[in-house]
């Protein structure tokens, strides 16, 4: 079984605009870490809470996965074909009736006609949504944002994990070599970061 990395995405609050938050900041992770599991909420090993750079990893959906949240959070306000108008309170609340976990809140936004923006991530949120085109220089530059985040995460842990454990960077290498198709630039970063400890291991075995 391949060694992979655990990451614990937990929202910063209860309302719909911090589950949305959450899962981009999942989105953003999974796309930046290819080689770690990362989770919504939980227990974890390694747990990340989002900031508003992490929001344009919506942008990482592909339009599939989109279109089945998309469906998930209209099903879950049981609106019919009626159009979806959000208005979100100061507090980050959306005024809904229903409860709605952050995947169905992620799809009802996806899904909205319009989204009135009150907080700071809320206008970030109305941005991305308003997005057509992902290569538009705006949305380029939020994703640039949404990458760094995920990379500074990512890097904290593999950091923590080198100062305890630098075995486990070695493991973690070996798993990825079967994988490096997609994680080919990682294992590159991984291997000259860590190449000291390896060497190190490998003359103690």
């Amino acid at each position: 079984m391949h060694e992979r990395l655990q990451m614990t995405v937990h929202p910063v609050g209860d309302t719909p605009t911090d589950g949305v938050l959450a899962v981009a900041a999942v989105l953003a992770l999974e796309w930046a870490a290819p080689y770690a599991d990362v989770t919504l909420g939980g227990k974890g090993p390694w747990i990340v809470e989002p900031d508003i750079n992490a929001v344009a990893g919506l942008l990482r959906l592909k339009p599939e996965r989109a279109e089945r949240m998309r469906l998930a959070g209209r099903a879950a306000l049981q609106v019919g074909d009626s159009e979806i108008h959000l208005v979100e309170t100061n507090e980050g609340d959306w005024n809904l009736t229903e409860e709605l976990d952050a995947w169905w809140a992620t799809g009802v936004a996806l899904e909205a006609a319009s989204f009135t923006a009150s907080t700071s991530v809320g206008h970030s949120l109305a941005e991305i949504l308003n997005f057509s085109r992902t290569d538009d220089h705006r949305a380029v530059e939020l994703l640039e944002n949404s990458q760094r985040w995920a990379l500074e995460q990512t890097d904290q842990l593999i950091s923590q994990i080198a100062s305890e454990n630098p075995r486990r960077i070695a493991d973690l290498l070996v798993s990825l070599s079967g994988d490096l198709d997609i994680v080919n630039d990682t294992h590159a970063v991984l291997r000259a970061r860590y190449q000291a400890d390896i060497e190190l291991m490998g003359r103690n075995r």
